[in-house]
C-alpha cells in the first residue's frame, strides 16, 4: 500500500513540476490541462484551484479565473492567496468595492502583505482619493523600504496632489534604485515641468527617451516641454514622433495635432507648420481630419467644403467640452441670431413659428430662440450624435435629427417659417448648394437667419483658413442669396467670437423668401 501511495505522490510531484515548467514557458493552455487534472484528483486542494485561475487569467479569461479563485476560497475560507487573487482580479475588472473588501480580508490574516496594501492603494487612486492612496502606498514602503513599486507610486501620488517637490524626491529615489526606469524619469520630468524648470524636465525626458525611444508618453512630454521654452522645431518634431508611434490613432489625437499645427503656424510662421502638415497628410492619407486640417495649413484651394466625416468626428470629440469652450471664447452667434430674429418676426404674443435650427450642436441657439417656436415647432439637425446627446439633455427641441443638413433638407417634405444657422458655414466654402436647399425648405415669407466669418485675407469668394475654418466675402454671400431666390433684409458686421484672444469678425444676416402668390395678387 505504501509503495502505491509513494508512486501516486511521485506522479503528482512530476505533474506539478511539468506544469510549473509550462507556466515558465508561457504555455498556459497546457499548464491548465495539468492543473485541472490535479484538481480533479484532489478537489480539496485550494492551491490547484488558484493555479487554474492563474492560467485562465494569463490567457485573458478573467471571468473563468474569478470562478476558480472563488472555488479556492470555498475550499479554504482562510486562504490568504485566494483572497489576494480575488482582490487583484476584481480590481482589474473595475469592481473597486469588492477588490478593497478582499484586500482588507488579506490584511486581517497578514498585516504585512504588500500586495494587499497595493490593491487598496490602487483602488483609492482610481477613485481619485489621493490622500488615502498615499497612506496605503506608505504602508507598503513601511513594510518594504526597498520596494520600487511603493516609491514610484508615492512619487506619482504626490504629483497628483500637487506636491511636486516630494514627487521629485521619490522619483529620484526610484531612479537611484532602478536607473533604467522610464517611469521614474518621466515622473521626475513631470514634477520639474510643474515647477517651471523646463530645461531640467527636458533632460529627464531625454534620459527616458534614451531608455525607450518609442514611449509615447515620453514623446508627448518632450513636445510640451520644448514648446514651453518656445523651441517649436523640437516641439513639433516630438509631437510628430508621438502621433506616428502611438499604437492607437484616435480622432482626438489627430484633432490635437491639427490644432498644434495651427498654433505653430500662428506662433512660428507657415514654413515649419507646413513641413509637418505635408508629413501628416502623406502618413494618414485616409484620415478625414488629417486631410482637412493639413490642407488648411497648406492654404490648399482644393477643398470646397469640409468632409461630412471630418465634421462628425471633430464634434463627436469636441461635444463634452463644447459649451464651456465657446463660453471661454465669448461666443456671440446665438445671441446675435436671437436679436435679429426678434426684430424680424411679428410681435404678436400668440404667433409661434416652425423653426429649423441647422447645425444645432448642443443647442446653444435653441436655448435662445425656443420661445419663438410653436409646440413641436423647433427641430434641430446636426451630424454629430454626441452633440445631439448634449442637446437632448436640455429638452429644448421637439425633434433632433442626426444628418447632414443638405441631405436632411433634400429629403424632408416639411416647410419651415424660420431657418437658423449659427457659424454652420464655417465648414462650407461653396455655400450655393446649402442656400438653394434652405430656399426650398422655407415657406413663403420665411426667414433665414445665419452668421458667417468675413474673409479679410484676400479677395476670394471664400478661403480655408489655417484653423480649418472657411471665411467668406460679404459680396459672395449676397450673390448666392440672390441666386437662391432669397431677399437680403439686413447684414450687420459684428464680433462673433474670440480666437487666440483676437476678435473674429463676421456678419449676422437676415434674408426672406418672397411670397410669390402675394406678388402675383398685387
Amino acid at each position: 500500500m505504501r509503495q502505491v501511495l509513494n508512486k501516486i505522490e511521485v506522479k503528482v510531484e512530476n505533474l506539478e513540476h511539468q506544469a510549473s515548467i509550462l507556466l515558465g514557458e508561457k504555455e498556459y493552455g497546457q499548464a491548465l490541462e495539468i492543473y485541472l487534472l490535479l484538481l480533479k484528483g484532489n478537489p480539496e486542494n485550494e492551491g490547484y484551484a488558484i493555479a487554474c485561475g492563474n492560467c485562465y487569467d494569463a490567457m485573458g479569461n478573467k471571468e473563468k479565473a474569478l470562478e476558480f479563485y472563488r472555488k479556492a476560497l470555498s475550499i479554504d475560507r482562510h486562504s490568504e492567496a485566494a483572497y489576494l487573487n480575488l482582490s487583484t482580479i476584481l480590481y482589474e475588472l473595475n469592481d473597486y468595492e469588492s477588490a478593497a473588501e478582499y484586500a482588507e480580508k488579506v490584511l486581517k490574516i497578514n498585516e504585512k502583505n504588500i500586495a494587499a496594501w497595493q490593491n487598496l492603494a490602487n483602488v483609492a487612486f482610481c477613485q481619485n482619493d489621493y490622500e488615502k492612496a498615499l497612506s496605503f502606498y506608505q504602508k507598503m514602503y513601511e513594510y518594504n523600504p526597498n520596494s520600487y513599486i511603493a516609491r514610484i507610486n508615492i512619487a506619482n501620488t504626490y504629483y497628483c496632489l500637487g506636491k511636486y517637490v516630494l514627487a521629485l524626491d521619490y522619483a529620484r529615489q526610484s531612479m537611484e534604485k532602478h536607473p533604467s526606469s522610464v517611469t521614474a524619469h518621466v515622473l521626475a520630468g513631470n514634477a520639474l515641468y510643474a515647477l517651471g524648470k523646463y530645461e531640467k524636465a527636458i533632460d529627464m525626458y531625454i534620459h527616458a527617451c534614451e531608455l525607450d525611444n518609442t514611449n509615447t508618453e515620453v514623446l508627448h512630454s518632450l513636445s510640451e516641454a520644448y514648446r514651453a521654452i518656445n523651441d517649436w522645431e523640437n516641439g513639433m518634431l516630438f509631437a510628430w514622433r508621438y502621433i506616428k508611434h502611438s499604437p492607437e490613432k484616435t480622432d482626438s489625437m489627430q484633432l490635437n495635432f491639427g490644432y498644434l499645427l495651427y498654433e505653430c503656424y500662428s506662433e512660428k510662421g507657415a514654413e515649419l507648420a507646413q513641413k509637418f502638415a505635408q508629413k501628416w497628410i502623406k502618413y494618414f492619407p485616409e484620415n478625414k481630419i488629417t486631410q482637412h486640417m493639413g490642407n488648411a495649413i497648406l492654404n490648399s484651394k482644393t477643398i470646397q467644403n469640409a468632409d461630412a466625416e471630418f465634421i462628425k468626428e471633430t464634434f463627436d470629440v469636441f461635444a463634452p467640452d463644447f459649451d464651456a469652450t465657446l463660453a471661454g471664447l465669448d461666443y456671440q452667434a446665438p445671441s446675435l441670431i436671437e436679436e435679429v430674429l426678434s426684430k424680424n418676426l411679428k410681435k404678436s404674443l400668440f404667433k409661434k413659428y416652425s423653426i429649423l435650427d441647422l447645425g444645432c450642436g448642443t443647442g446653444l441657439v435653441g436655448e435662445k430662440i425656443k420661445s419663438f417656436a410653436a409646440h413641436k415647432g423647433l427641430v434641430g439637425v446636426d451630424l454629430s450624435e454626441k452633440m445631439l446627446e448634449m442637446a437632448r439633455e436640455k429638452k429644448i427641441y421637439a425633434q433632433l435629427v442626426c444628418d447632414d443638413i443638405c441631405h436632411f433638407m433634400e429629403n424632408n417634405s416639411r416647410f419651415f417659417e424660420v431657418i437658423t444657422a449659427a457659424d454652420v458655414f464655417t465648414y462650407f466654402g461653396d455655400i450655393t448648394k446649402a442656400f438653394v436647399r434652405v430656399s426650398r425648405t422655407l415657406s413663403p415669407d420665411g426667414l433665414f437667419i445665419f452668421t458667417f466669418s468675413e474673409n479679410a485675407q484676400n479677395q476670394d469668394d471664400f478661403f480655408l483658413m489655417p484653423s480649418g475654418r472657411f471665411v467668406h466675402q460679404f459680396s459672395y454671400v449676397e450673390r448666392v442669396l440672390k441666386s437662391s431666390g432669397l431677399r437680403l433684409l439686413s447684414a450687420d458686421r459684428r464680433i462673433l467670437r474670440n480666437e487666440a484672444e483676437v476678435p473674429v469678425y463676421g456678419y449676422v444676416v437676415a434674408a426672406r423668401k418672397p411670397n410669390l402668390s402675394k406678388s402675383a395678387g398685387a
